[in-house]
């Protein structure tokens, strides 16, 4: 299987990668380094399987150099600071854009699959007892919740208008090896700070 990642730098695509590696598939990280790290995928750099773009992808002519002949694209490229809205709220239209970008340049390419990393954050602020699954409505109360919202319905109105096949999943205070920001991690920080 041939994979395209964007965002396989960051946090949560350098673990997918190393995943999507270790089952043998063709792998090519696309990824601006904004956020993402080298380190964090260095150790595939060589292999036959694996390949590296750094590219934005808000360059559609790059991406579409880039995407051609792929079975899925992961689409975990975003910038990863909840709180970096409230200042620099542009940031959303940067990710929408990405977004709309990596679908039409699937179109294009005819490319069907996406799998992509959504965020708890399209909630807003809910009650304290566990979700459903068709919980709603969805009100985001950050730039970045709505970006990905946003997001959320451009991949759905291009599976339903281009009979494309579409995986979103929601994450939530991620924690692990690698993890460079967060809730989570903050806590942790100033816990060594100060205990």
């Amino acid at each position: 299987m041939r994979v395209f990642v964007t965002g396989g730098a960051g946090f949560i695509g350098s673990h997918l990668v190393d995943a999507l590696m270790g089952k043998g598939y063709v792998v090519t990280v696309y990824d601006n380094l904004s956020s993402g790290r080298m380190d964090f995928i260095e150790h595939h750099i060589g292999k036959k399987n694996f390949s590296f773009i750094k590219a934005d992808l808000l360059d559609q002519k790059k991406l579409e150099e880039s995407l051609e002949d792929y079975d899925v694209v992961f689409h975990l490229a975003a910038n990863p600071d909840v709180r970096l809205g409230s200042k620099k709220p542009d940031v959303a239209k940067q990710d929408i854009i990405a977004t709309y970008n990596i679908l039409d340049v699937m179109r294009l390419k005819n490319v069907k699959k996406i799998v992509f990393s959504s965020s708890s954050t399209v909630y807003g602020e809910t009650p304290p007892t566990p979700l459903s699954e068709d919980y709603g409505p969805l009100l985001p109360i950050s730039v970045y919740g709505a970006a990905k919202l946003a997001s959320e319905g451009l991949i759905s109105s291009f599976c339903h208008t281009f009979d494309m096949q579409a995986w979103i999943f929601r994450f939530a205070n991620v924690v692990g090896l690698r993890c460079t920001h967060g809730v989570i991690f903050d806590f942790i920080n100033k816990l060594r700070k100060n205990p």
